[in-house]
C-alpha cells in the first residue's frame, strides 16, 4: 500500500509542478515586455525510500522531471553518494539505490541534480539540491546504557519508596509511532522491587530487613512496543538496604563477675561489660543504667563509643575493710531506636554484677590532708607546735612512725618527730619567712621492726604571726635640695617609711624632727607622708652648703618603735626661676657589700697561714743545717773519693784526725758502719751517708796529705779567705775552713 501511494505522489508531482510553471510564466509576460528566456523549476524537492528492503537490487527511489522538452536532455546527479549508493538514468531521471540503506547508519542523503543537453554539455537548467530521505522501520531492540546498575534504599522503608532508576535507549526513529517506546520488566526479583516504564524501581514491600539480608541483585528486561522481532535486552540492578537503628543492645552473658585491689584509683577501669547491638557502628548508641542495688554513689558505667563496651569504674575509693563485695544489676537499652521498628524480645537487657574487692597493704592514713599551726615569731619558749596524726587502715594495725621528706624554705626550721610532734629547734623570725612548709611521710613498722616501703604524705603548714620588731625606715625618691634664696614653705621633699613588720589597715606612721633649731620644718600629710619645708628661708652656702637633718619615725605598734634617720639636704644655686644651677658634689659613700669583707678576711688568713708555714719550714731548715755545723772530727768522717793514681786498698789510704791513736784497717771499717748506721736511722738529718775517700801519692810527698779534712782541725795559721775568690766551686771549702760566722749558712 504504501508502495502505491510513493508511486502516486510520483505521478502527481509533474502535473501539479507544470500547472504552477504556467501561472509563473503569465506573470512573467505580463509584468516584463522585454523577450527573455522562460525560468523553468525541477518538479520535485524530496524522495524516500524504506530501509532494509528485502527485495533484489537496485531498488527504485524516485524520478527526475523538468519542465524541458527538449529530447536531448540528459540528467545527472552529484554529491553524497552519488554514482555509488545512488545512480540516475540519464535519459529519464530515474534513480536507483544499489545498496540496501540502515536508517540507524545515516537517515538522510543530500544530491544535486543537473540537466544538461548531451550534444555539447551545456546545462538546460540551473542545478538543484534534493534529499533522499530513508524511511524507518522497527528493526532494533532497546539496549542498556550500561550493564550493571546499582541502587540503595534504607531498610524498612515503605511500599513504594523509590531506589534506582535504568535507562535503555532504542535505535530507531523516536518520530513513528511505537517505534522507539522502552518498556521495563524485572525478571528477578519482582517479589521484592517493581519498575514502572520509565525505569524507576521501587520497593515491593515494606518489611526488608537488613540484618536478615542486606544486598539484592535482581534482571530487569527492556523491550519496544512494536517489535519485529519481538528482541530485548537486560540488565542487572544490585541493591543494597542502608542500615537504621532498628534494633536494641543485648548482654552477652547474663552475668559478670570482677575482682579488683581495694586501691584501685578513682576512675580506674574495674571491668568492662560487653552488649551485641546488629546495627551497624554508628547506630550503636548504648546506654549503661543501674537497676537495682545502692551502689550507684560507688561506680559509674561509661560506654566505649567505639567499642560499644561499658566500663565500671569506681567513683570513690574503695575499702576491703568496709566492704568486700558488690552486686547490682545494670541494663543496656539505646533511645535512639525508632518505636515504629520495635521488635520481640523487649527495648533493655539487664545483667548482673558483681565485684570482689581483694585487700592489700595500704600505706598508712593520716586524720587530715594538712595541718596547720600558728606561731609567734622570736618566741624562744615555744618548742612544740602540735602534732601529725595517722592509723594503719588494714587489720594489722601496725604502729606508724613519722619523718620528715621536703621543707619550703630549705633549712632545720621545722621538725617532726617519729611520733609526729611538730617541734621548733629555734624561733621563726617572720621577716624571713611568713610561712613554713614541710611534708610529713607516715611509714608502717613491720614485725621485724624494719620500716615498710610503702607511704603518705601530709603538708604541714606553719604560719609566724608578726610581732613588731623592725622599727620603721625612712624612703625619700631623690636626694633632697633646696635654693639658697628659697621661700618660707617651699616644700622640698616628700618623704614616706617603710616597716618590715605587717602593717594593720589602720597602721600609720608618726614624722618628727630632733630639734627645731633648724631652718626646716616637717609637715604631717593624710596618707601616711610627710613633707620636709623651708621654715625661715635664706640659707647660706658661705655657712653651710649641706644640712643634715635627724628625722624621727614611729610606726605607733605595740611596742611602739622608732628610729632616727639622717637627710642631707643640699644648698643649691638656683636661677630666677627656681630651677637648680650649681650643686656641691657630695662625698660619695664607699660602701663593701658584706660578700666582699668575707673574700677580704679569706685572703688575710690565707696570708697568714702562709706566712706561718714559711716560718715552720725555715726553723725545719736550720734543724736540718745544724748537722753541717760539727766539730771538724765528724766532718772527716765523711769521705769523698777523689780519682788517685795509687789506691793500696779501699780504707789503708784514709788518714785519721789527729789525736787518734787508734790505727788498722778494720777499725776504720767499723768506725764508717757504724756512721752509715746512725744516718740510717736518724731520719731528722740529710743523708751524709756517702762514702769520701782522699787518698794521698807517698807517704814522703813533699806537698803531704792531699786531704783538706785535717787541715781543717789543725792548728794551722794558714788563711783560708782566699778561697772566696776562686769561684762558687770552691764555695763551701771557703765557708768550711774561712773565718767562723755566727749567722747560719744557707744552700
Amino acid at each position: 500500500m504504501k508502495k502505491l501511494i510513493l508511486l502516486f505522489s510520483l505521478f502527481l508531482a509533474p502535473a501539479f509542478s507544470y500547472k504552477e510553471n504556467q501561472k509563473i510564466n503569465q506573470n512573467f509576460s505580463s509584468n516584463n515586455t522585454s523577450h527573455k528566456r522562460l525560468k523553468r523549476d525541477w518538479i520535485w524537492n524530496r524522495m524516500h525510500i524504506r530501509e532494509e528492503i528485502d527485495s533484489p537490487l537496485p531498488h527504485h527511489v524516485g524520478k527526475l522531471t523538468s519542465s524541458v522538452g527538449n529530447k536531448n536532455a540528459m540528467y545527472i546527479i552529484e554529491g553524497e553518494s552519488a554514482n555509488t549508493i545512488f545512480k540516475v538514468q540519464g535519459y529519464d531521471g530515474d534513480i536507483y539505490a544499489f545498496e540496501r540503506l540502515d536508517r540507524e547508519k545515516k537517515a538522510e542523503y543530500e544530491l544535486t541534480a543537473h540537466i544538461i543537453d548531451r550534444r555539447n554539455n551545456r546545462s538546460l537548467e540551473p542545478p538543484s539540491k534534493f534529499i533522499i530521505k530513508v524511511s524507518d522501520i522497527n528493526d532494533n531492540a532497546p539496549i542498556f546504557v550500561q550493564k550493571i546498575f546499582n541502587g540503595s534504599v534504607p531498610e524498612m522503608s515503605r511500599l513504594g519508596t523509590s531506589v534506582t532508576k535504568v535507562t535503555a535507549e532504542d535505535a530507531d526513529d523516536p518520530t513513528v509511532a511505537g517505534h522507539a517506546t522502552v518498556t521495563y520488566q524485572i525478571i528477578k526479583g519482582n517479589e521484592y522491587f517493581t519498575v514502572d516504564d520509565s525505569g524507576v524501581i521501587s520497593t515491593a514491600r515494606a518489611d526488608l530487613d537488613r540484618e536478615s539480608q542486606s544486598a539484592y541483585e535482581i534482571i530487569v528486561k527492556a523491550k519496544d512496543a512494536l517489535g519485529l522481532t519481538g528482541e530485548s535486552s537486560t540488565a542487572t540492578v544490585i541493591i543494597r538496604l542502608t542500615d537504621i537503628n532498628d534494633n536494641f543492645p543485648v548482654f552477652k552473658h547474663p552475668s559478670f563477675h570482677f575482682r579488683v585491689p581495694e586501691n584501685i584509683s578513682v576512675g580506674g577501669e574495674v571491668g568492662r561489660v560487653k552488649v551485641e547491638d546488629i546495627d551497624e557502628p554508628q547506630h550503636r548508641n548504648t546506654k549503661y543504667s543501674f537497676v537495682r542495688g545502692d551502689y550507684r554513689d560507688t561506680f559509674e558505667i561509661i560506654a566505649n563509643p567505639f567499642t560499644n563496651e561499658g566500663i565500671i569504674r569506681p567513683k570513690k575509693p574503695l575499702d576491703f575493710e568496709k566492704v568486700a563485695e558488690y552486686r547490682f544489676d545494670i541494663e543496656a537499652t539505646d533511645h535512639n531506636v525508632n518505636p515504629a521498628y520495635y521488635k520481640p524480645g523487649g527495648s533493655r537487657s539487664i545483667s548482673t554484677i558483681t565485684i570482689e574487692v581483694t585487700d592489700v597493704d595500704e600505706p598508712p592514713v593520716f586524720t587530715k590532708l594538712s595541718y596547720e599551726f600558728k606561731v609567734q615569731e622570736n618566741n624562744p619558749e615555744i618548742k612544740t607546735l602540735g602534732s601529725v596524726g595517722a592509723h594503719d587502715p588494714d587489720a594489722a594495725k601496725r604502729k606508724i612512725r613519722f619523718a620528715r621528706r621536703r621543707a619550703s624554705p630549705n633549712g632545720d626550721y621545722v621538725r617532726v618527730s617519729d611520733s609526729g610532734i611538730i617541734q621548733l629547734p629555734k624561733p621563726l623570725d617572720r621577716e624571713f619567712s611568713s610561712l613554713y612548709n614541710i611534708t610529713v611521710a607516715a611509714q608502717e613498722i613491720l614485725e621485724d621492726g624494719r620500716l615498710s616501703d610503702r607511704e603518705s604524705h601530709a603538708q604541714v603548714h606553719v604560719i609566724v604571726t608578726d610581732e613588731n620588731d623592725n622599727a620603721p625606715e625612712l624612703v625619700y625618691p631623690e636626694e633632697p635640695r633646696v635654693c639658697e634664696n628659697a621661700a618660707p614653705g617651699k616644700v622640698i621633699i616628700r618623704i614616706s617609711a617603710t616597716d618590715k613588720d605587717e602593717i594593720s589597715p589602720g597602721g600609720f606612721f608618726t614624722y618628727s624632727l630632733t630639734t627645731e633649731d633648724s631652718n626646716f620644718s616637717l609637715t604631717e600629710n593624710p596618707d601616711n607622708t610627710a613633707n620636709i619645708t623651708v621654715k625661715d628661708g635664706q640659707f647660706n652656702r658661705e655657712l653651710a652648703k649641706i644640712h643634715y637633718l635627724p628625722v624621727i619615725i614611729s610606726d605607733n605598734g605595740n611596742p611602739e618603735l622608732s628610729s632616727t634617720n639622717t637627710l642631707v639636704i643640699s644648698v643649691c644655686k638656683c636661677n630666677e626661676k627656681g630651677d637648680f644651677t650649681f650643686c656641691e658634689e657630695r662625698a660619695k659613700q664607699v660602701g663593701v657589700s658584706v660578700q666582699a669583707l668575707v673574700a677580704i678576711f679569706i685572703c688575710i688568713f690565707t696570708i697568714i697561714a702562709v706566712i706561718a708555714l714559711l716560718i715552720l719550714l725555715r726553723k725545719r731548715h736550720k734543724k736540718d743545717l745544724s748537722g753541717l755545723r760539727r766539730n771538724v772530727a765528724e766532718i772527716h768522717e765523711q769521705l769523698v773519693t777523689y780519682d788517685e793514681e795509687v789506691v793500696p786498698s779501699a780504707y789503708a789510704q784514709v788518714q785519721k784526725p789527729p789525736g787518734n791513736t787508734t790505727s788498722g784497717a778494720g777499725e776504720m771499717e767499723m768506725m764508717i758502719e757504724v756512721k752509715k748506721d746512725e744516718a740510717d736511722n736518724d731520719r731528722d738529718l740529710l743523708p751524709y751517708d756517702t762514702l769520701h775517700i782522699y787518698g794521698y801519692e807517698g807517704a814522703e810527698s813533699i806537698a803531704e796529705s792531699l786531704s783538706s779534712l785535717e787541715s781543717g782541725s789543725s792548728d794551722s795559721d794558714i788563711d783560708y779567705d782566699f778561697l772566696n775568690d776562686w769561684g762558687p766551686r770552691f764555695k763551701m771549702l771557703a765557708e768550711l775552713y774561712g773565718s767562723e760566722s755566727n749567722e747560719d749558712f744557707v744552700y
